[in-house]
């Protein structure tokens, strides 16, 4: 394969590493061999990712577009280096929360990527009250056992790289051997591959909810449909699969810090559907409605990096 390197620099921060390691994808790898080069595969082709400095990256790829995009775009897209983040935080907040405001600070090149929506849909549909190392894990075997494999050189070393299953794949896969990959879950499996079978049959279309005329609650309707899917998996897919940056996810990292922080809502055993709705309307008139989901983000990585020193993966 002849790659070709590409710079992606829009003058926006980026932090590479925590952004693909932040818990909103699962497809990324680092190198065993040379460290701070990041590798998978998007669009049937071998991505390796390195930062450059802290306003620029390079992208070495062999293909010119994917999915029809020129890459330089669509890394420009997928690392959505047109929000300022900059601006997720205001004046008012930093006043108001002087030093949360200064650990934020450090993470200002921390992006929300725009992420394939079947690819995030079967992720978060993993992520159900586990950890981040299993959600992982369960990412990693859907791959390998149902998805393309792709070798390339790592280090001198010939090293598979694995494409995401396609939904045809998922649908029809064997249940013993999905379960498998679900953490033993034959339940989970099960609304996978339900969900798979429904979006092979065209009769359910992640394109449509991408419309970002769409309201937050008819996507949240539409997604909530499907079995083994609730409000915060709803909304994880719709931040981090569906560009909807106004989607604001609540799991238990979002509890806690939403009361220790801010003052809203104390953590209770459970997350009732009116409460959940009740701490997101809070969150949002602090946050501000366009990019709450994002700020939330956020703030969710700064809880779990610099209040509970807890690491990604």
């Amino acid at each position: 394969m002849i790659y070709q390197s590409i710079e992606i620099n829009k003058n926006r921060l980026i932090l590479v590493k925590e952004t693909l390691f932040s818990g909103q994808s699962f497809m990324w790898n680092e190198s065993d061999h040379e460290g701070g080069v990041y590798s998978s595969v998007i669009d049937g082709s071998p991505v390796f990712i390195k930062q450059d400095n802290p306003y620029s990256l390079s992208v070495s790829i062999e293909k010119n577009a994917l999915f029809g995009i020129p890459v330089r775009r669509f890394f420009e897209h997928y690392f959505s280096l047109d929000i300022a983040t900059n601006s997720l935080f205001d004046d008012e907040f930093a006043a108001r929360y002087p030093d949360l405001a200064f650990r934020l600070l450090k993470l200002q090149g921390l992006r929300v990527l725009r992420q394939d929506p079947y690819e995030t849909l079967v992720t978060f549909m993993c992520a159900q009250g586990i950890g981040m190392s299993i959600i992982r894990r369960q990412v990693n075997m859907l791959c390998r056992y149902f998805g393309n494999e792709v070798r390339v050189a790592d280090g001198g070393r010939d090293t598979p790289l694995y494409s995401f299953p396609a939904p045809s794949v998922l649908a029809d896969a064997d249940p013993a051997l999905l379960r498998r990959c679900c953490n033993n879950n034959s339940m989970r499996a099960g609304n996978i591959g339900e969900a798979s079978r429904l979006l092979a049959l065209g009769r359910l279309d992640l394109q449509a909810l991408s419309d970002p005329s769409l309201p937050l609650s008819e996507i949240r309707t539409e997604l909530t449909a499907l079995k083994g899917i609730g409000f915060k998996i709803a909304d994880c897919i719709a931040l981090f699969g569906l560009g909807r940056f106004d989607a604001f996810p609540i799991d238990t990292h979002v509890e806690q810090f939403l009361s220790s922080w801010f003052s809203i809502g104390a953590h209770q055993k459970g997350l009732s559907q009116k409460r959940y709705l009740h701490l997101q309307e809070k969150a949002v008139e602090l946050l501000g409605e366009s990019l709450s989901g994002y700020a939330g983000h956020h703030l969710f990585h700064c809880w779990r990096t610099t209040e509970k020193n807890m690491k990604a993966f």
